[in-house]
């Protein structure tokens, strides 16, 4: 084991997307407050009453080891992705998020294969994340991209909900 993925390059090269450059990089202010707004109007943060300002500072914050992202098209910042980068043996994809018209693109594919690039690079046993109950689009993309449901988490975020941790095995 080397270690836990870093992360922190100032950006990244991830794909090509129908000829469309796919980078990652820090996440401004300006961005993640506009990406706020969209993210604030859609399930499953609408439906938990998340406010899109609360995303904001959600998604502003500076926290070690929790990089904040940017999902480029073209250099048209299209989404969000906060990973936290040492978590029970591997990098936690705390937030995933794209604007409605950048989705079912091939940008989350793209994000979990460098993701599960870098992870394993770092010698790291495993990648994290959770979903909501309430977000079945979620749920079939992590586990059609190999992610098990290893735990339910009854009251986590709202007390009438669950969220579903899921764990994709490196080793």
């Amino acid at each position: 084991m080397s270690g836990p993925a870093r992360f922190d390059a100032a950006g990244y090269e991830l794909a090509s997307i129908n000829g469309a450059s796919l980078t990652l990089s820090r996440l401004g202010e300006a961005d993640a407050r506009r990406l706020a707004t969209f993210f604030g109007a859609m399930d499953p943060w609408a439906a938990y009453g998340y406010p899109a300002a609360a995303l904001g500072d959600f998604l502003v914050a500076s926290e070690p080891g929790a990089p904040r992202f940017a999902l480029a098209l073209d250099g048209l910042v299209v989404g969000a992705a906060m990973i936290r980068t040492a978590w029970l043996r591997g990098p936690y994809l705390q937030f995933l998020a794209l604007v409605p018209e950048a989705q079912g693109r091939g940008i989350g594919t793209a994000l979990l294969a460098w993701l599960e690039r870098q992870a394993r690079v770092a010698g790291e046993r495993n990648l994290w994340v959770a979903a909501s109950q309430i977000n079945a689009d979620a749920i079939r993309f992590y586990e059609r991209h190999g992610f098990t449901p290893v735990a339910e988490l009854d009251g986590l975020v709202d007390d009438e909900r669950t969220e579903i941790l899921f764990r994709k095995r490196l080793v």
